[in-house]
């Protein structure tokens, strides 16, 4: 079967997107931990609203009195300029283009693969814009701090120096007899005080080094060669939640930590794999963080109706280079608005 070629150059944008929908994504364990909470806008900027809780009881008055005047501390609104990102291919370097543009019909099964290119194409210049999204969670999971290398340059989400931990001053590293129950229990409770959050089951995500240690670790072997106490549950591992691999639980305290490693690798700018995780550290976190991945604006022209999206799909004809252009274009950020839900430990030397 042939179709007219205007009529395919007509089906061929909206058939490239629809295709590209149907794709697999990269994997984004993290992104798990940074739901869309509210849909994408056409503003510059992402704001939040930020005001730490407490755990205060009341006390009990005399009758007749004023009572106890409570004082709340402010909310603290915070503006974030995200980065932007755009990325494209050129649609005239594609196979069977020439096909597709010099005759007055096409084969629909030309016209398919041409299709199936371009979307497979623009999956690729998303997955590159995700990993980097990955990046960022990775970051504030780890240190707190984004970095870009445009725009704001650095955005410190000012994490307290409790939630850093350097093992080696607290308790010992995992390779040896150190008491690493005793550590997961104080990352818990450190979560449970700060971070205000009510759960005693947490996700810890390790590096592949902080597991391997973990599992030498003699407290850590002594506890599995009690055979009749079924408190930990180590297991073979099992992939799950794009990319996080499950390991099993171990309690400590009143607490129970699932245990995940994300053995998952980005290409630096020199286009050497780099883990998303360190391999040296753990991140603890509660079962459902007050995080969030917030979506703003992309530049646009005036008086048009504004594109708004996680993704924004465009084309652009050159008619001096004699190209046609499809650009991704997407302006997001992780946003840790509870900052203190998140327990970060340095378990390798």
């Amino acid at each position: 079967m042939n179709i007219q070629t205007t009529d395919a150059m007509g089906l061929y944008t909206q058939m490239v997107v629809d295709a590209y929908r149907e794709e697999t994504s990269t994997s984004k364990f993290l992104a798990s931990f940074f739901p869309q909470r509210t849909p994408p806008t056409s503003a510059l900027e992402l704001g939040i609203a930020v005001r730490r809780g407490s755990k205060k009881i009341a006390v009990d008055v005399s009758r007749g009195t004023d009572g106890n005047r409570n004082t709340f501390s402010k909310i603290t609104q915070k503006l974030f300029i995200p980065p932007y990102f755009r990325e494209y291919f050129d649609q005239t370097s594609l196979d069977h283009y020439d096909k597709l543009s010099s005759a007055t019909t096409v084969d629909d099964g030309i016209f398919a693969q041409f299709v199936m290119d371009s979307a497979e194409k623009m999956r690729e210049l998303v997955n590159k814009i995700d990993r980097t999204y990955e990046k960022y969670r990775a970051d504030i999971l780890t240190t707190g701090i984004l970095t870009f290398s445009m725009g704001a340059g650095q955005i410190d989400f000012k994490r307290k120096a409790g939630s850093l931990v350097d093992l080696a001053g607290s308790g010992g590293y995992w390779v040896s007899n150190n008491d690493l129950y005793a550590q997961l229990q104080a990352g818990a409770e450190w979560l449970r005080t700060n971070g205000k959050v009510s759960d005693y089951r947490f996700t810890v995500i390790l590096g592949e080094t902080a597991i391997s240690h973990l599992k030498k670790n003699t407290v850590f072997l002594a506890n599995q060669n009690m055979f009749n106490l079924k408190l930990d549950n180590i297991q073979t591992p099992q992939a799950r939640a794009e990319g996080g691999v499950f390991h099993g639980t171990l309690t400590a305290g009143a607490y129970m930590f699932d245990l995940w490693t994300y053995p998952e690798t980005y290409d630096n700018e020199a286009g050497t794999a780099t883990p998303y995780i360190d391999a040296k550290y753990g991140i603890m976190l509660p079962q459902n963080p007050h995080f969030t991945m917030a979506f703003a604006g992309i530049p646009q022209l005036p008086g048009r109706p504004p594109l708004v999206g996680d993704f924004i799909f465009t084309e652009y004809t050159d008619e001096k280079k004699r190209t046609r252009e499809y650009h991704v274009e997407s302006a997001g950020m992780p946003i840790p608005t509870a900052i203190d839900q998140v327990y970060t430990f340095k378990a390798v030397a």
